[in-house]
């Protein structure tokens, strides 16, 4: 029986065995598993009810600050709080136990439960119930929920990328990186193109159609739950994988890996098993941490409080039309790099240039408001400028990092999506308790203490500092963890 290995040149040939394919899956073409046509079908269909379920999450996370002031902040960091501890144990266990087509469909359902408290919020207070707590408890446990949801659906996500990626690979013939740049870009196009979608959808209808929040709320609720029935049709990929020995990249010997790989414990904890020990991982972590101190920053400060202050909106109208022009960008931008990334492509740029990027454009961010921090100087061009680089960034993250990731740790891929988690979450989870905590607050407005919707007044250059901090330790890391990946591969070349 012929079988299909990857050869040095990275060309997939029938009948050749290469030290690197070990790592992944050996898959006979005449099987009866789905063709490469179906693999990408089905891909697109998963992308397509993904980005569904999670443009209303985000377009619903993006009104929390502006319209619960402080408690939509606390929700927010209670959500990334509880994401980044799910990612540490029990999301990975949940997806190597159940499979990562299931693990989508669990996360996307907690995800909707997190955007159906939000039309449940504005029920009571438009009720005007009396129970000053009861909004509170709803909006705190349904970000519990969500983060749980949030963790297992990312964590799930990258599982599901990663086979997909390689069996198209397998099936199809050529490079499994290239799979990987292709499906990434596909992946962050469609994600981004809902978000645009969903996003401007809050602005459209309060400007044109006069609805109140609690309708638009109940059909972002609506929409975020259709998506978990019909995932249910997706094709369990991970069900037609072959198995066979996985490689080890750290030069040591493979004896016994596959079963440490499969252990219990090893399911549970595969977050902090790679971290520990595989130094790529620790190297990738710094441009996750800007990633998220990034989002929580401008999701509290830019959507919180100078959006409101140079538009003059106190009703938030136009944050949908803002965040939406990141998204935009961002998937523009995500099809640009999955183009540029690939070796067929007539202009190459490697995935490090590519990352490189988003991290300058989250600098550069930084630097703006450190140079212009009150928003007095800033107009509508200086607010589309920001949300511009924003979606660059935010572009290189959700299909360039993820492709990385999916490359540089195939044999383990729930632990390489945990930690995307874990460091950007964390980083997510102090950003946005250093915008509602005493930490930061001041005690009038200046040029370094900004004033919330809600009236609290926090210093907003720290922050700032952190972020360019990260930034110029980030760019060095990933290059060396590029750099120590490629020189693995060169050394099972050798081998």
């Amino acid at each position: 029986m012929s079988r299909t290995a990857i050869a040095q040149d990275g060309t997939i040939t029938p009948g050749m065995s290469h030290p690197l394919i070990e790592s992944q899956p050996l898959v006979d073409r005449q099987s009866n598993g789905p063709s490469a046509t179906d693999i990408k079908k089905n891909f697109l269909r998963m992308t397509a009810l993904f980005a569904i379920n999670h443009g209303c999450t985000v377009s619903c996370l993006d009104l929390a600050n502006a319209r619960l002031g402080s408690i939509g902040v606390w929700q927010s960091g209670i959500l990334y709080a509880s994401y980044t501890l799910s990612a540490l144990c029990g999301a990975s266990y949940f997806v190597k136990k159940y499979g990562s087509r299931n693990g989508l469909i669990l996360g996307m359902g907690m995800s909707a439960s997190y955007v159906s408290s939000f039309f449940l919020v504005s029920l009571i207070v438009e009720k005007n119930w009396g129970y000053g707590w009861l909004h509170e408890f709803v909006a705190f446990c349904s970000a519990v929920v969500g983060g749980v949801g949030g963790a297992i659906l990312w964590v799930s996500q990258g599982g599901y990328f990663s086979s997909a990626s390689q069996q198209f690979a397998l099936k199809g013939g050529g490079l499994v990186e290239d799979a990987t740049s292709r499906f990434g870009g596909n992946f962050a196009f469609a994600l981004l193109l809902f978000e645009v979608i969903l996003r401007l959808l809050s602005t459209f209808f309060i400007e044109t159609a006069g609805l109140s929040w609690k309708i638009i709320f109940g059909l972002y609720s609506m929409l975020a739950i259709l998506p978990v029935f019909l995932m249910m049709d997706v094709i369990d990929l991970e069900g037609h994988q072959y198995r066979s020995r996985p490689l080890r990249t750290d030069y040591g010997s493979d004896e016994g890996f596959e079963e440490e790989n499969n252990s219990p414990s090893h399911k549970a904890t595969a977050t902090l098993d790679l971290l520990r020990k595989d130094k790529k991982a620790r190297y990738l972590s710094p441009l996750n941490i800007l990633f998220g101190l990034s989002t929580a920053f401008c999701s509290s400060v830019l959507n919180g409080a100078v959006l409101r202050l140079v538009l003059s909106d106190p009703n938030s109208t136009f944050v949908g039309f803002y965040t939406s022009t990141t998204s935009m960008v961002a998937a523009g931008a995500s099809l640009l790099f999955g183009r540029l990334q690939s070796s067929h492509g007539r202009f190459h740029c490697g995935k490090e240039t590519v990352l490189t990027i988003g991290a300058l454009s989250y600098l550069s961010i930084a630097i703006q408001f450190l140079a212009f921090p009150d928003g007095t100087d800033w107009n509508r061009v200086t607010l589309l400028m920001i949300y511009m680089l924003l979606g660059v960034g935010r572009a290189t993250y959700e299909g360039t990092l993820r492709a990385v990731f999916a490359d540089l740790f195939p044999n383990d891929k729930e632990g390489a999506f945990g930690n995307i988690i874990l460091f950007s979450g964390s980083a997510s989870t102090i950003g946005y308790m250093l915008s509602v905590t005493g930490a930061l607050q001041c005690e009038e407005a200046s040029r370094y203490c900004m004033e919330y919707s809600d009236g609290t007044i926090h210093n907003v250059l720290i922050m700032e500092l952190v972020i360019i901090a990260t930034a110029l330790i980030a760019i060095p890391s990933f290059w060396r963890a590029i750099w120590m990946f490629r020189m693995e591969h060169n050394v099972q070349n050798n081998s």
